[in-house]
């Protein structure tokens, strides 16, 4: 669904912007066929301008890019987040919520090469404290604590998380953002 709002990309350097955000939002290599999909979801018209921008960002070394059996990929490179990092707010925070909800479904940890941490901590008090995380070459994507009463439960949250940790990285971003397009 289109966005019904004033706001438009009025430049080359807005449409750069906001691919820029979108891929630094994925983290990870996209296809072309999917960020077209993504970016029709959030503008009125996807006219060529979005592919020479393209090619521009990674011309400029601030996407990668590769293109595989005839198919396109790109993801933000480290330049291009430190950059774009500073203009991002230059786009509409009501556009950038809206991109973010059209880019969600796609977002995995899987696809990302990042990495899952669990643990399991005996409290004094006979409770079982677990924590589970997950972190990129970037840094950290979340951490999470809680406390359990028996170690069986605690071993069955780690069970679930180490199974599926996409589920639980999906569930924090609706439980704090209240999103539902989030939820798998």
């Amino acid at each position: 669904m289109k966005k019904q709002s004033k706001f438009k990309l009025q430049s080359l350097t807005d449409i750069k912007i906001f691919l820029l955000f979108l891929l630094d939002n994925i983290r990870y290599p996209i296809d072309y066929t999917t960020l077209t999909k993504i970016i029709s979801e959030n503008v009125d018209e996807v006219t060529f301008d979005y592919e020479a921008c393209l090619r521009e960002l990674a011309d400029a070394e601030h996407l990668l890019f590769d293109e595989i059996d005839g198919e396109r990929f790109y993801m933000i490179s480290d330049s291009g987040r430190m950059i774009a990092a500073e203009l991002y707010d230059r786009l509409d925070e009501d556009f950038r919520e809206s991109s973010i909800k059209s880019a969600a479904k796609y977002i995995s940890l899987s696809k990302s090469n990042a990495t899952i941490s669990s643990k399991i901590i005996e409290l004094p008090d006979r409770r079982f404290e677990v924590t589970m995380g997950a972190k990129d070459k970037h840094g950290k994507l979340f951490s999470l604590s809680i406390t359990v009463n028996s170690r069986d439960q605690a071993e069955k949250m780690i069970s679930s998380f180490e199974s599926n940790p996409d589920a639980l990285h999906r569930g924090i971003l609706f439980c704090v953002t209240g999103k539902l397009e989030f939820l798998p």
